[in-house]
């Protein structure tokens, strides 16, 4: 529940819209999932606010930032996801903070560098906010599990898809399908689905940059792949439009849109059999041990070759998809 200042009540009485500043990171290319979030929720919040989005700079700006933020004498400050530290520099009790994932902290950072961003990026800002959301439970409890955060303090809103997706029909390639993979950071599991599809005949769509894992993993199993890199919003749709198949079977998440997002474009999916995913996806996807190799495999062949199984979760992901609309 967001909280709401005496002269956001008073503003509410009149008829006066409240002043919402959604305060995203700085723009860089291959990363704006989250920017692409807010900016579908900012078309229907725009119905009953005054909506202003905010790019921030460098973390060098982040004074010149905050100062610009705090002369907009905003009645909500909202920081939608990753700075978090934005948080430290705004006026507390107006303050809202989308909390993501802490995947960064849980599997990328070790050391000094680890406890630091623990407390500025993460334990701090989510203190002092006023209100602060998580988009998943599997995120809520890794919060309070690994940070030690009240869970009273958290309220779970989920995530919506972008209204550039919509249900687009497709003739299934049994023969030599196309499977579309989104994102490529470690947790993402990319390896193990390379070896999981090695003599299965199917193009590989990877979409984010390779690693060494990744490469010698492709090279390893002869993989027939296409990789794609900083892609616009509308780049994204159409891939999972041209293809048959979607996998995510990350061994860990804060949401996973892509599910989501494959639901609505109509795209049978195989995700994980963990926390969130498996919430997400609901009934209308393909779930499996993200450890397994082999039910990786099994999960592709089973979608790849069982017509019925295959339109089951298509029909079953649409209407899940529904839950998470951006109205």
């Amino acid at each position: 529940m967001l909280w709401i200042c005496k002269d956001a009540v008073l503003r509410i009485i009149t008829g006066d819209y409240l002043k919402v500043v959604h305060i995203h990171r700085q723009s860089r290319a291959g990363a704006f999932s989250i920017e692409r979030l807010f900016r579908t929720i900012a078309i229907e919040l725009r119905k009953s606010t005054e909506l202003v989005e905010y790019d921030t700079g460098s973390r060098k700006s982040v004074l010149i930032d905050a100062w610009r933020l705090r002369k907009m004498n905003a009645d909500i400050y909202h920081v939608t996801g990753d700075i978090n530290y934005m948080v430290l520099f705004l006026p507390w009790k107006k303050c809202v903070l989308t909390v993501h994932d802490i995947g960064h902290f849980l599997f990328g950072l070790r050391g000094l560098r680890r406890w630091l961003y623990k407390l500025y990026w993460l334990y701090w800002p989510i203190r002092v906010a006023r209100s602060v959301t998580a988009v998943s439970r599997a995120t809520k409890e890794n919060i309070v599990n690994y940070l030690g955060v009240p869970e009273s303090s958290i309220t779970t809103i989920d995530n919506c898809y972008s209204d550039l997706f919509h249900f687009v029909p497709r003739t299934f390639n049994s023969g030599y399908p196309v499977i579309l993979q989104i994102g490529t950071k470690p947790y993402k599991n990319v390896p193990r689905l390379i070896t999981a599809l090695q003599n299965i005949p199917c193009k590989l769509v990877l979409v984010g940059k390779l690693d060494a894992s990744i490469e010698k993993a492709l090279s390893e199993c002869n993989t027939d792949y296409a990789n794609r890199v900083n892609l616009t919003p509308e780049q994204i749709v159409q891939a999972y439009v041209e293809c048959d198949v979607v996998s995510f079977v990350s061994i860990g998440e804060g949401f996973g849109v892509p599910i989501i997002e494959a639901q609505a474009t109509g795209r049978p999916i195989i995700t994980a059999n963990i926390p969130p995913m498996s919430e997400v996806a609901g009934e209308g996807a393909c779930k499996v041990s993200p450890q397994a190799v082999s039910e990786i495999r099994e999960g592709i062949l089973r979608i790849i070759m069982d017509e019925n199984y295959r339109t089951h979760i298509v029909e079953a992901g649409v209407n899940n998809a529904a839950r998470f609309s951006p109205q």
